[in-house]
């Protein structure tokens, strides 16, 4: 688990376990399996039209119904500005509170450092930097950062929704 900025970490799984049954901490979980199949209590897939299908909130954590793929699709990209959107209103709230926020996946290499690249950075942490700026400003705090293609590129195509220069 890394402070990738104040009170703010990035990590994996494991990292997660290690803080659970702590408080002062909110979580959110960038990662279908387990913790949104748990949340939402199915296996395989969820119909697009379920109520939970993109994120669950349960308490101080919420579960996002997002997958890691090489592929990038632009059909999703409206999709995961919202579920972001909503994300990021929920770790506010959580900060706004005191909270330590911890934003992890599975690696700790993909979704969550690059999600958490993402808040930190609509929070003015890298100075409102472009994308590719930010990116080598986290692989300074965050060595182990390691994108798949689709959430690199997801972030990438939304950054200017969330971080205004």
């Amino acid at each position: 688990m890394t402070e990738i900025y104040k009170d703010i970490f990035i990590g994996n799984e494991q990292d997660y376990y290690a803080i659970q049954n702590k408080s002062g901490w909110a979580v959110l979980h960038c990662c279908k399996h387990p913790f949104h199949c748990q949340f939402v209590n199915y296996r395989g897939n969820l119909p697009s039209s379920h109520p939970d299908y993109a994120f669950k909130r349960l308490g101080n954590e919420m579960a996002l119904n997002l997958v890691d793929m090489d592929n990038f699709s632009e059909c999703y990209l409206e999709f995961n500005r919202k579920m972001f959107e909503t994300a990021f209103n929920f770790l506010d709230e959580y900060r706004e509170q005191g909270y330590k926020i911890l934003i992890h996946c599975n690696q700790g290499e993909s979704r969550a450092p690059t999600l958490g690249m993402l808040y930190i950075a609509s929070l003015g942490a890298f100075e409102y930097a472009d994308f590719d700026t930010s990116v080598q400003k986290l692989r300074e705090k965050y060595p182990t950062y390691s994108p798949k293609n689709n959430i690199f590129l997801t972030v990438k195509y939304l950054w200017k929704n969330f971080v205004q220069n």
